[in-house]
């Protein structure tokens, strides 16, 4: 890797990682709240001709979208809270590579 570099600026790092915290409890919370309007809503097809056929279709597939939706939100609060310790990393290794430098004497000519 000669001549590459990348810079890492860990308060980005720390700032985007709350950012994904809140879309993540955002969209947790979204989802609590579809979840209890349509359970508040019970099964409005009761009595008609298709309710059957309707429910063995339906429950399946929206018990799944709930559970996806729920691990989906706990997921990017996960990456959220993993890029501001990374952020922290970054910071702290380089606090501690200032110190290093700082306790160099330098050669003398």
């Amino acid at each position: 890797m000669d001549g590459k570099a990348f810079d890492v600026d860990p308060a980005v790092l720390k700032q985007q990682g709350a950012e994904f915290v809140g879309i993540g409890t955002e969209f947790g919370s979204a989802s609590k709240k579809l979840q209890d309007t349509l359970n508040g809503l019970g099964k409005p097809w009761t009595g008609a001709d298709f309710a059957d056929a309707f429910e063995t279709v339906y429950e399946p597939v929206r018990d799944g979208m709930f559970t996806s939706m729920d691990s989906l939100g706990k997921r990017l609060e996960g990456m959220g809270d993993n890029l501001q310790e990374m952020g922290k990393g970054y910071e702290a290794s380089d606090l501690d590579n200032v110190q290093v430098i700082s306790y160099v004497t330098p050669p003398t000519v």
